[in-house]
């Protein structure tokens, strides 16, 4: 008997991002070739983008939807069932919580936009410098989960006056390399070589900076962790029905007891994450505890997809490896979940200083 997952959050939404996330991932896994690939994910963003997801979040009076929390994680529940290669999260969830009340917002709900996103704390090259921003903007980024040919960059960088900007990508003084991640995501590098601040790139400054950088790590957070258990839940259905029906010396793999325990592990695992980005997700709802309870998820995110990834790849033998399928998508994004919007250090060290204030 195979396993159902159970979405931490369904409805209509859920199904439709679930279809849609399916069939792009079948899609892209044809094809071989990274300017091919980079050509499809462009094709699915704009099919986001003309089914109106990044309007999801934005009030209705900035062009946008007006949806709430649970219509997000509905989006990001179902993108996560195939590991859909677009930043869900970053551009539905992040954007419109870091940018609020911007005019630019309209034109994200749209699609015309398309904001890449670099907080505070944002990874570097070892000989790279941390970003500073005063009169000009100098410093590197690494590792930028990005939409396909970004518009602007929203900046925020912490320092003595913390500063928000938003950039066109175009502008004089930024140089940026894109490739695909593991995970077939787009993610650039940015180098920003003394680029003169213009007064119209300033959306804020001082402490609301960090008050919306903070919000907007914490929805990216949630979101992601959202996504992820969906992905593991996949994951363990797609192991055991790959355990019933692959044959070895004359019976299914699902009869030899050392792989039915590590999918009742791997099930336990999920179960456990389950629960958990559950509760997280109603304090974030009910605004009770809501940082604390999203640190805890994706701390504990990490942990456990990485648990459940190698034991989906252990399971699935030599066939675990091949890109075309879904079970090794799902894996390579739960791995690189992760290190977004906070890594396990980053947010042990959160809930740490909480206790010891």
């Amino acid at each position: 008997m195979g396993f159902e997952t159970k979405p931490v959050i369904g409805g209509e939404m859920y199904e439709m991002a679930s279809r849609f996330a399916v069939d792009a991932g079948a899609e892209l896994a044809a094809i071989a070739e990274a300017p091919a690939q980079a050509a499809c994910i462009g094709r699915h963003w704009n099919g986001i983008a003309e089914l109106g997801w990044m309007a999801t979040a934005i009030a209705e009076e900035s062009g946008g939807a007006g949806g709430d929390l649970a219509d997000l994680a509905a989006l990001a529940a179902g993108a996560g069932r195939a590991a859909l290669a677009l930043p869900v999260a970053g551009s539905c969830g992040v954007v419109p919580t870091l940018l609020a009340g911007h005019p630019i917002l309209a034109d994200v709900a749209s699609g015309a936009a398309r904001v890449a996103v670099i907080l505070p704390g944002a990874a570097r090259d070892a000989d790279g410098k941390a970003l500073s921003a005063g009169a000009s903007l100098d410093g590197d980024a690494v590792g930028i989960e990005t939409p396909p040919d970004p518009t602007h960059l929203a900046v925020a960088v912490d320092g003595e006056e913390p500063a928000l900007l938003l950039i066109p990508a175009d502008a004089r003084g930024i140089q940026a390399a894109t490739y695909l991640r593991i995970d077939w995501r787009l993610a650039a590098d940015f180098h920003f070589g003394r680029v003169a601040v213009q007064p119209e790139w300033i959306v804020a400054r001082g402490p609301e900076v960090l008050r919306r950088a903070n919000a907007a790590r914490d929805i990216g957070a949630l979101l992601t962790c959202i996504e992820c258990v969906s992905a593991m839940g996949a994951l363990v259905e797609q192991t055991i029905q790959y355990l019933l029906n692959r044959v070895q010396f004359g019976q299914p793999l699902a009869t030899y007891q050392a792989l039915r325990h590590r999918v009742a592990d791997m099930y336990v695992e999920y179960e456990t994450v389950r629960g958990i980005v559950a509760r997280a997700l109603r304090a974030a709802q009910s605004g009770d505890g809501a940082w604390q309870a999203i640190a805890f998820a994706k701390l504990r995110l990490g942990e456990a997809g990485r648990a459940v990834a190698e034991s989906a790849i252990q399971c699935h033998g030599g066939m675990g490896m091949t890109e075309e399928l879904p079970a090794n998508r799902l894996c390579k994004r739960l791995m690189m979940a992760e290190f977004e919007y906070g890594n396990r250090v980053y947010h042990a060290s959160r809930l740490l200083a909480d206790q010891e204030a």
